[in-house]
């Protein structure tokens, strides 16, 4: 059974953006400079293949059955930057390199 982590900053910022049932959504999808690119949504929904919901500190982070493949044992961070605010995936084991943005990866075989 895999597992998605959350930072201190995800749980924080989710907790300010999440209302009521809400959880963040994270997928991955074909595409992006490296082959694959992290998508994130905010969505009230739990799907039937929705393989696992992480909860930490009352924020709650849903990943799909084929998702968790790619991002099992990783960590979902909230970073903030002068030019940007972002989800994303940090530390990610099934990912062999990223590009420099952090939203695409390629995977290790």
């Amino acid at each position: 059974e895999g597992q998605v982590y959350l930072s201190q900053s995800c749980v924080k910022r989710l907790l300010e953006i999440a209302e009521g049932s809400e959880f963040l959504r994270l997928q991955v999808e074909g595409g992006g400079c490296s082959g694959f690119q992290y998508k994130f949504s905010l969505d009230t929904v739990v799907n039937p293949d929705d393989r696992q919901v992480f909860e930490q500190g009352g924020a709650r982070v849903v990943v799909d059955v084929d998702s968790l493949a790619f991002v099992k044992g990783s960590m979902v961070d909230f970073s903030q930057e002068l030019i940007r605010s972002s989800f994303q995936v940090v530390s990610n084991p099934q990912a062999e390199k990223g590009c420099s943005c952090g939203t695409s990866f390629s995977v290790k075989f």
